[in-house]
């Protein structure tokens, strides 16, 4: 039986990824020609599978040829934020699974893959590896790492263990989001999925709307109210299908969704005040209450429905266990019926349902008086602040902008904390402007001088980060990995040794005197304490990892900070 299913989802892999597969590797001649083309074809399919990419771009996303390190297969999936590594096997039998030494040079290779590093490439996959290390470093990104195969759904223990290993590497026991997770696709997966795909003539759903009314003309719809219990329904059901004509689709770990998802949690009757609703639109209807009856409530029934706006608010909350919440959450619907409109309208409802400007955590410091204050005080000495989202803005040497001013205020703080919560996700300084972190850096003793001041300064640490990269050979280990992954610890650290009092001075004043500071001497002795510091106490460590830490980060800051500072009495002229 296992035989057939593989015989089975042959051509259909095929026929949805050869044409889009670079094959000029493999020769027409070559006897294993097929089981190759396969097994890219399958490799294919898991991005697919695990990303919202069309069936061309889970094609190019594979590796081709020799030496790739045990990677078959990279997406860097935006929408989602998170990039899928897959390693593929095609197995006719449709027993078995991929021995442990292929799992284990694949393990290697995603490890390579964080740590950009590209000994072990071939160097035609050198520019592909810099844009995927490039894309893990974005804060919020994570890693789906994918074991695919036409054999078994399970792995034996070695290949476990090695997988296991990985994620305790990868994988901050203190972070309640892990940033790898691993999933074992085998045959039966790859069958079933193939199988409702292909069974599936659209997504039918069933809703109960509440207080619903009815628009007919000038193309039928509905709207009322739907609790938050139907949507993760739907969710569970159908899963990413049902956004799948959703420009934004869902995008996975945001500071808006955790909003979504805390309220959905524990103020499921506030969630209708709060959140704009969906949009639904459906090929036709196939059950609705008639005209007459009672708009209480009304049971629907449509067919080749999609979700083009409100994608997160459906995959937040259908990532909520808080059942009782979710009855009594109530969300905000339309239903647009498309089957007497123009051919194009669900097109143009998808595009124009999405072109609205989003409304960001750090667009509300417009309302922060200290805000205001700051960018008065910078003005008086001729400098430009601006806080406010603007995309004619530029940085000059005499303006700056929100986001830069947050980020050298939050390392000036010489607190590596703060330096880590900077690194990894700036929004959450603006999630509530009445408490830290913002408060922290944004209160009545911060100046518009000292701001601009600390901006300066950190322009100058950021330069410096930059020509120490053009420095280096190899775009990995831990003098590489601290200039990318440490940038802000060791920011932290230079302001611990410049300290506070000259960035307290007028702008003009702290200009004339910055090359006294000698901020590139500073970042030299921290970054060489903190690459002293990582190689001896922290050996093998993901930096990634552990610059997401913030005590592991604080002890780097503590030792290095030390390091820098003994280097500098030895080189101090002694004084008689």
């Amino acid at each position: 039986m296992s035989s057939l299913k593989v015989k089975q989802i042959k051509t259909k892999l095929k026929d949805l990824f050869e044409q889009h597969l670079n094959l000029n590797d493999i020769g027409v001649n070559d006897n294993e020609r097929e089981n190759k083309v396969l097994s890219r074809c399958l490799a294919a399919y898991a991005v697919y599978l695990e990303s919202a990419c069309t069936e061309e771009d889970a094609g190019k996303a594979v590796w081709d040829g020799s030496d790739d390190n045990g990677v078959d297969a990279v997406y860097y999936d935006a929408t989602e934020a998170k990039v899928v590594i897959v390693q593929s096997k095609w197995i006719n039998s449709g027993g078995g699974e991929p021995s442990s030494g292929d799992i284990a040079l694949f393990v290697n290779g995603v490890r390579d893959i964080v740590e950009n590093n590209s000994a072990n490439f071939h160097p035609r996959l050198h520019t592909r590896l810099n844009d995927i290390s490039q894309a893990i470093m974005t804060p919020g990104v994570t890693l789906e790492i994918i074991l695919i195969s036409t054999g078994s759904s399970t792995i034996a223990r070695h290949g476990t263990a090695n997988i296991d290993r990985l994620l305790a590497d990868l994988n901050d026991p203190v972070d309640q989001d892990p940033i790898a997770r691993n999933k074992v696709i085998g045959l039966d997966e790859v069958y079933q999925s193939l199988a409702r795909a292909a069974g599936s003539g659209g997504i039918s759903l069933t809703a109960t709307i509440l207080d619903w009314s009815y628009i007919p003309q000038p193309y039928a719809a509905y709207f009322g109210l739907i609790d938050g219990l139907q949507l993760k329904e739907w969710w569970d059901s159908h899963g990413k299908r049902l956004v799948a004509k959703n420009i934004r689709y869902a995008l996975g770990a945001t500071d808006i969704n955790e909003g979504i998802r805390n309220t959905g949690r524990g103020a499921p009757e506030d969630f209708w005040y709060f959140n704009n609703g969906i949009t639904l639109i459906a090929d036709r209807i196939i059950r609705a209450p008639k005209s007459a009856a009672s708009r209480t409530a009304g049971a629907f029934e449509f067919m080749g429905a999609s979700i083009v706006n409100g994608a997160q608010t459906v995959s937040t909350l259908g990532r909520v266990d808080a059942e009782d919440s979710l009855g009594k959450l109530r969300v905000s619907i339309r239903v647009i019926i498309l089957d007497n409109a123009p051919a194009n309208f669900g097109a143009e409802v998808t595009r124009t349902n999405n072109l609205q400007n989003r409304v960001e955590g750090r667009d509300f410091v417009a309302r922060d008086p200290e805000q205001t204050r700051i960018q008065q005080e910078m003005s008086i000495e001729g400098v430009e602040y601006q806080f406010l989202r603007s995309e004619d803005f530029s940085l000059s040497p005499t303006s700056c902008e929100l986001v830069e001013v947050t980020t050298a205020l939050t390392c000036a703080s010489m607190d590596p904390v703060l330096a880590v919560q900077v690194k990894t996700g700036i929004g959450r300084f603006f999630n509530d402007l009445t408490k830290a972190p913002y408060k922290t850096v944004f209160n009545p003793q911060t100046s518009g001088a000292r701001a601009f001041n600390c901006t300066l300064t950190q322009r100058e640490i950021d330069a410096w980060i930059e020509r120490q990269k053009s420095t280096l050979a190899k775009r990995s280990g831990y003098p590489w990995g601290v200039l990318v992954h440490g940038n802000r610890v060791l920011a932290s650290a230079v302001f611990k040794l410049i300290g506070r009092q000259p960035t307290d001075k007028t702008i003009d004043d702290f200009r004339s005197s910055l090359s006294a500071v000698d901020v590139d001497g500073k970042c030299a002795a921290v970054y060489l304490g903190m690459v002293q510091v990582l190689e001896a106490e922290y050996p093998g460590k993901f930096l990634a990892v552990l610059f997401k830490n913030p005590t592991m980060s604080k002890d780097v800051f503590d030792k290095s900070v030390a390091l820098a500072q003994a280097a500098n009495n030895q080189e101090a002229p002694a004084t008689s």
